[in-house]
């Protein structure tokens, strides 16, 4: 089992990597270009590059190898097989270890953070604020799957007049454009990749493109603002709390807030070109994960002359043959579905159909199944480790 995830992991790195390296390039010159919401959608090509890796090939059709007709003749005890620990073991070992520690550390920060507002009570004036009981930190989207608005308790003493009108107007944008999942979403995204600098650094730089996106949406409707709303981020741009599940105001964690201000300066693009911009960043995430997918290794495929090394013997077949279909000297059949290890060993073997159905040929042949073994070279002169292979097993008594 390691063995078949280990390589699904690594795959899904190297395209989740690649993505971001071709992201952070891409970033700038298409907020440029197309406009900040543009460059945040470019974010999405992250997530359905690690889709693609994850999409299995184009799977050759099954082939069924040679009948093995096998003939009961006496007792015999069938040698059990013991697997020891391997470095693919170890290592998925390992990668779930960091992926619990590193779940474990997000779901502590955002419970200490929770703590520290203290109670939440609705507010008096709009039902969908919260108002919480600390000071300075905030107003920010708390929570992943089930958002809300959160204020401080000075909110209306920092945020006087317009000012609240325009803070408010950004945290609705998070709301209505799903931005908390999102971030619910990276955070995932790092526990699974917590070995990974490159996920980290995109997680940062995403959140920035989000609040440049929030920016531009508020200041679309309300252009007469941008200089209170520049007032608003400098004297906000300290605040040290954050939390992993929500959205703040301002970004979390250090980011370079002289961008930020500059950008409030609406981009001189048409609404053509914006959209025109949003189809473009949707081709570049799926060329992306188009490239992926074709990048991923065909499925291993079935061996259809397999040259056995070892296969049961008729004590082994009179060890295993049903007992009911002994007495009554019934013969029959069942075609086994396996994997192939590098020593040419069976594995993960399953009945695909069997006769007479509920005689018991089909559990015979899973016992059987063990006994089996492979020269290691029978695919195409290739290694056999993560072939398939179809095996009609004929049962007979002597």
């Amino acid at each position: 089992m390691s063995a078949a995830i280990l390589p699904i992991l690594a795959r899904g790195e190297l395209a989740l990597a690649g993505a971001i390296v071709l992201i952070l390039c891409l970033r700038r010159p298409v907020r440029r270009t197309f406009g900040p919401l543009a460059a945040y959608a470019l974010w999405l090509a992250a997530p359905l590059c690690l889709a693609a890796s994850v999409l299995p090939a184009y799977a050759p059709p099954a082939s069924v190898a040679p009948l093995v007709r096998l003939v009961a003749s006496g007792p015999h005890i069938a040698a059990s097989l013991k697997r020891t620990p391997d470095l693919a073991t170890a290592l998925v070992a390992l990668w779930a270890i960091g992926v619990l520690v590193a779940a474990g550390g997000f779901a502590s920060r955002q419970a200490r953070f929770v703590r520290s507002l203290g109670r939440l009570t609705p507010s008096t004036d709009d039902p969908r604020v919260l108002r919480g009981q600390h000071r300075g930190a905030g107003p920010m989207l708390l929570g992943a799957l089930r958002p809300r608005i959160v204020v401080p308790a000075d909110f209306d003493e920092r945020f006087p007049g317009p000012a609240r009108g325009l803070v408010l107007a950004h945290e609705t944008v998070h709301l209505r454009r799903g931005d908390a999942a999102i971030n619910g979403l990276v955070v995932v995204l790092r526990c699974l990749a917590w070995f990974n600098p490159l996920v980290h650094i995109g997680a940062r730089r995403l959140r920035i493109d989000q609040e440049i996106a929030c920016d531009a949406a508020v200041l679309a409707r309300r252009p007469d603002d941008q200089r209170l709303y520049a007032e608003l981020l400098l004297g906000a741009a300290l605040t040290p709390f954050s939390a992993p599940f929500g959205c703040h105001w301002p970004a979390t964690g250090v980011h370079p807030l002289k961008e930020r201000l500059m950008m409030l300066k609406p981009v001189s693009t048409t609404p053509l070109r914006r959209r025109v911009g949003l189809v473009l960043v949707g081709a570049i995430g799926l060329a992306g994960a188009g490239a992926v997918w074709a990048a991923n290794p065909a499925p291993a495929g079935y061996v259809i002359a397999p040259d056995w090394a070892a296969k049961p013997t008729g004590q082994d077949m009179a060890r295993y043959y049903p007992a009911e279909a002994a007495k009554a000297k019934l013969e029959g059949m069942a075609v086994l579905d396996c994997g192939v290890t590098v020593e040419g060993r069976l594995s993960g073997c399953s009945v695909l159909r069997e006769g007479p159905e509920q005689a018991g040929f089909g559990q015979a042949a899973l016992q059987l199944a063990p006994i089996f073994q492979m020269k290691p070279a029978t695919l195409d002169g290739k290694p056999t480790a993560g072939g398939k292979v179809r095996i009609p097993i004929k049962f007979a008594i002597n």
